[in-house]
């Protein structure tokens, strides 16, 4: 089993990690990307039937699809980043915390921790993180 800190260095955790993360991704990726298809499709559609001339249909889409393929060239890239760190971000504050609340549980089976399991307060469970200390305080054994 790798140590708690070693983990930090990875850039998934754990597989938990990689799988939420591309869950993440992809719920955001694939609607951005229907969207631009969409989009794309709709400004050129609209315009090839707004204009009645095989000539003038050449004349005025090439040129605008060109400017909005190079626009979509250079955004795309960054959009993709963007999503990537959020991605990153959220699924680091879900996976994060499930991993020390594992960590810290083994060591309390092992009798090598005393006390509360502690996380961040920007990392979620939260509640689930109080219920498990208040348990912890239940179970404790009083010392003779």
């Amino acid at each position: 089993m790798t140590k708690l800190k070693d983990r930090r260095k990875k850039f998934f955790a754990n597989p938990l990690h990689r799988q939420t993360f591309m869950l993440v991704f992809m719920a955001a990726l694939v609607p951005a990307t229907i969207v631009t298809i969409c989009l794309y499709y709709l400004i050129f559609g609209i315009a090839s039937a707004e204009i009645g001339f095989p000539e003038a249909i050449a004349y005025s889409i090439i040129p605008a699809a060109k400017r909005v393929t190079a626009i979509l060239f250079f955004t795309a890239p960054l959009a993709l980043l963007i999503i990537l760190i959020f991605a990153y971000k959220i699924t680091h504050r879900i996976v994060g915390p499930f991993d020390r609340i594992v960590y810290e549980l083994d060591a309390h089976l092992r009798d090598r921790r005393n006390g509360h399991i502690r996380i961040r307060k920007s990392d979620k469970f939260h509640t689930l993180v109080e219920k498990i200390n208040h348990l912890l305080d239940k179970i404790k054994l009083p010392v003779d």
